[in-house]
């Protein structure tokens, strides 16, 4: 069969998710400086981020000699989860999607995490004009449906209308991004472009069928899969 649709995974593969993170930590930061008089948290927080990912909001009220307190914490955590991205799609992605689309391939997007934080990147990104079909696994009924289980993918390859055959997957994780491959014939793509996963084993030692290392590669490597 030939290949009908290509859907996408969103985080480190049509975007920088660096440029969510910097976004999301200057609303914090923003909060933090305006109740404690301090500077230079969006930085700070970069800085701590980069050396460990765990308990940045705490290491930084401790870096700032402010002192921990759990519900401040908390109130960061959700004004980060629950904020409006301020990130844009690159050119090199729109051109990647324009020259799918004129091709004729299906555009779908699959992505896992918390609902409101993924569609908010996707709306602020311009992706619900760009593409045939869009899932966030959790809204199907919770964690359970994050990849690879194969049920998100199904729905997706049901709403554009293929066969698993006929579809491929671009993403960049290779603990869940590839993994699908055991239950469904899909062909996969990864981006390895040093993204947060990158350094991750492959699942289940499930490996993609294409390696490339930018989105400007991901025609050649559908048109390779065609054939």
């Amino acid at each position: 069969m030939s290949i009908k649709a290509v859907i996408f995974d969103l985080d480190d593969t049509l975007y920088p998710e660096i440029d969510y993170v910097k976004s999301g930590f200057g609303v914090v930061a923003a909060r933090i400086e305006e109740r404690f008089g301090v500077n230079g948290v969006a930085d700070k927080m970069l800085e701590l981020f980069g050396t460990d990912r765990a308990d940045v909001y705490g290491r930084t009220l401790d870096a700032f000699g402010i002192g921990r307190n759990e519900a401040f914490i908390s109130e960061l955590a959700e004004a980060y989860r629950s904020h409006i991205p301020n990130i844009k799609l690159d050119g090199a992605a729109v051109g990647v999607l324009a020259e799918l689309g004129a091709r004729g391939y299906k555009l779908g997007i699959l992505t896992d995490g918390r609902p409101f934080g993924q569609r908010a990147k996707i709306f602020a990104l311009g992706l619900d004009k760009l593409v045939d079909g869009i899932i966030v696994t959790d809204e199907l009924g919770g964690e359970e449906y994050r990849k690879p289980d194969p049920k998100a993918f199904e729905f997706m390859l049901d709403r554009l209308g293929v066969a698993a055959e006929e579809a491929v997957y671009v993403g960049d994780n290779p603990n869940k991004d590839f993994a699908v491959k055991k239950y469904l014939p899909i062909k996969t793509v990864r981006i390895a472009n040093g993204g947060f996963y990158a350094d991750c084993a492959c699942r289940d030692g499930i490996m993609p069928d294409r390696t490339v290392k930018t989105i400007n590669e991901i025609p050649a490597a559908v048109g390779e899969i065609n054939g």
